[in-house]
């Protein structure tokens, strides 16, 4: 088990004779061994008063219920029963948990075997049960009907990272007296803080120490019978609301739109502004797309084949945090799309090599440290990684079973064709107008009105980048074309390395069976094929796999220009209006306490996805989503810190906070 209260460790159970898991961490069983599933219905459905509560939701309306011990998952099957028993079919259940040692999907499935009842719902959360890895999982079931979040993690470090308003608390956990670091005077603060007048708790418990500590946040706190051979338990209502103040007011989440007519404009059609445009269209917004080149996808968004991967740190830092929340939404949205044969790629699995010492500590840290599970990623040997990949390789490295690869060009063709989406090609625009009602926005060609405007234009538009502020830099970078003739043989699976390599069926008009790269070169922003970048990426692939580039190819590929930041981080959301930013916090003392400051304001209706840089296919439909939720006013996809990470305005903030004049 690891010191870092930001990782987490698996649980560690033993089966007890009438096959009930039992934590041996806590020295106690999950559920009551006479009937767990009783007992759920008991404390937390029925003490909650849901099946009433669910009965009188109105059409579109979202409840919300916060858990405190996700563990088998027998509170949420047994609050789904009910859910589909009583709630409207047009209303919505959001389902938030926190688990610090979560259980493997087979212990998790094996402790649903009891319960036959369960049936097709075990079996729709066994099919999506996320990752062990630290943090924020997300997960979408029954149409998108209910939203399930599971935090892995320490809840104390987790509950912090949540805005939403919770309608009904589940505080299941193991007892006081065998989890003490649950049962804390934080805990019952956030509940509060996440909660209204009309908010309900349970607990098995009735000690006086959580009766004390929930009446003090606000609850009003009454005892209940208990179930089975449990004497008591306690029920109860925030009975008083009280004022909590942002820790970071300056990075306050936007107001949702309220438009008269829903009218969006994307401006850019690469991976970026396509997948904004499918969300907003998938929400029911008429989406008109408008690119300056002649197709869609012209930049990096138009290679023949990226990487899937996620980014692994030895310390699980914010850049591993968020890619993995950028994985994971990638997945979900690319994997139906490859089932159904609709874009060109494979999740067929991916081999990072360790080609430096560098990487290789990195990886083996990362492996001890964070304890990556199989499921997500698995070391190899030499010989192993060779028989993964099919070629001979000199290095170790670690596999990524669910990594692989996609044809950008068909997910940003798939994207596009909906039929709340237009698109307009040979459209640059050249400025941005906000008036009462809408959006004005001016192009070379025309004039366009919108309510929502989402700037996803990459790279090598300075002057909306300049206007809007984002640091974005171009750097250019060549990917090498290879036909079959030119390699040894298909590999078995991805493989990056200090670039990335991928063979296989390319798309029914690519004349090539490999695609390996790219380059880094910035400032240049020659658009020219050069000798020099092939034979760059001919040595980036002959060290990793040294027999598989068998001769000379000619001079194939494609030049793109990746949109990077300087924190290698991509600018996601709303659009502060700098004036007011300016006049708030950044000609203001940077050292007060943050509740002296006022909330961040925004440019109704403006939003930005851009610098993606190399790693845009783990956050661009992250990006989209984030964005979607902003318009409606929904809770957010991920832990606020992550959202701080890609703020729009986030680097003339960092320099204003820490004593810097400017940016």
């Amino acid at each position: 088990m690891t010191d870092d209260k930001r990782l987490i460790s698996s649980a560690q159970i033993e089966w007890t004779p009438e096959q009930v898991p039992k934590a041996t961490h806590f020295d106690d069983i999950y559920y009551s061994v006479s009937d767990g599933l009783a007992e759920s219905d008991y404390v937390f459905v029925q003490q909650n008063q849901l099946p009433e509560r669910f009965a009188a939701l109105r059409a579109g309306e979202v409840f919300t219920v916060a858990e405190t011990g996700f563990g088998t998952g027998l509170n949420f099957l047994q609050t789904l029963r009910a859910w589909f028993e009583c709630a409207p079919k047009s209303a919505e259940l959001q389902f938030i948990s926190f688990e610090k040692f979560p259980l493997s999907g087979e212990d998790l499935s094996k402790a649903h075997g009891a319960f036959a009842e369960l049936g097709t719902l075990s079996q729709a959360l066994c099919a999506v049960y996320p990752l062990r890895l630290p943090g924020w999982h997300e997960m979408s079931l029954f149409d998108g009907k209910v939203r399930l979040i599971v935090w892995f993690g320490d809840l104390l470090l987790g509950l912090p990272e949540f805005e939403c308003s919770v309608d009904a608390w589940f505080l299941d956990g193991f007892a006081p007296s065998k989890n003490p670091d649950m049962w804390q005077p934080a805990l019952y603060t956030q509940m509060a803080r996440l909660s209204h007048v009309q908010t309900t708790f349970a607990t098995f418990t009735a000690v006086g120490e959580v009766r004390r500590g929930l009446q003090k946040a606000g609850f009003a706190v009454e005892k209940m019978p208990g179930f089975g051979r449990k004497r008591e338990m306690c029920r109860g209502q925030l009975s008083q609301e009280r004022a909590f103040s942002s820790k970071a007011p300056w990075f306050a989440s936007p107001d949702p739109i309220k438009p008269v007519k829903q009218r969006a404009v994307v401006i850019g059609a690469g991976l970026a502004g396509a997948t904004v445009a499918r969300q907003l269209a998938e929400q029911g917004w008429t989406v008109r797309v408008l690119e300056a080149g002649a197709q869609p996808g012209q930049q990096a968004s138009g290679n023949l084949a990226g990487a899937i991967h996620p980014l692994v740190t030895a310390d699980w830092n914010l850049r591993s945090q968020f890619y993995l929340r950028g994985f994971e939404t990638t997945l979900k949205w690319l994997e139906p799309w490859l089932d159904n044969r609709q874009i060109v790629g494979e999740l067929n699995g991916l081999m990072q090599l360790a080609v430096t010492d560098t990487l290789d500590k990195r990886l083996k840290d990362s492996l001890q440290r964070v304890g990556l599970p199989p499921e997500f990623a698995v070391w190899c040997d030499a010989e192993q990684a060779s028989a993964r990949i099919g070629q001979t390789t000199e290095f170790e490295g670690l596999f990524f079973p669910k990594g692989g690869w996609v044809r950008p060009s068909t997910v940003v063709d798939t994207c596009l064709a909906h039929e709340n989406i237009e698109l307009r090609l040979h459209e640059t625009v050249t400025d941005l107008v906000k008036n009462d009602r809408a959006w004005s926005i001016v192009t070379n060609q025309t004039q366009h009105e919108a309510e929502v405007v989402v700037v996803a234009t990459g790279a090598l538009d300075e002057a909306l980048n300049r206007q809007l502020g984002l640091p974005i830099r171009p750097v250019k970078g060549q990917v090498s074309h290879l036909p079959a003739t030119a390699i040894q043989a298909p590999l078995h699976c991805t493989v990056t390395h200090r670039g990335y390599t991928v063979t296989g069926n390319l798309g029914e008009d690519a004349p090539y069976e490999g695609v390996t790269g790219a380059t880094f070169e910035a400032p240049d922003t020659a658009t020219e094929l050069s000798e020099a970048a092939q034979s760059e990426n001919r040595e980036m692939v002959s060290e990793a796999l040294p027999n598989w580039w068998n001769h000379e190819a000619g001079l194939h590929g494609k030049i793109g220009f990746r949109p990077t930041t300087p924190d290698h981080l991509p600018l996601i959301g709303a659009v502060p209006p700098p004036e007011w930013m300016a006049e708030a916090y950044l000609s203001q003392p940077h050292s007060q306490v943050p509740h002296r400051y006022p909330p961040q304001r925004y440019q109704t209706g403006l939003f930005v996805s851009n610098g993606h840089g190399a790693r845009g296919l783990m956050s661009v439909f992250l990006g989209a989503e984030i964005i979607g939720r902003m318009v409606a006013g929904e809770m957010a996809v991920m832990p606020q810190h992550l959202y701080h990470a890609v703020h729009p305005s986030r680097f003339a903030i960092r320099a204003w906070r820490s004593g810097k004049k400017s940016y």
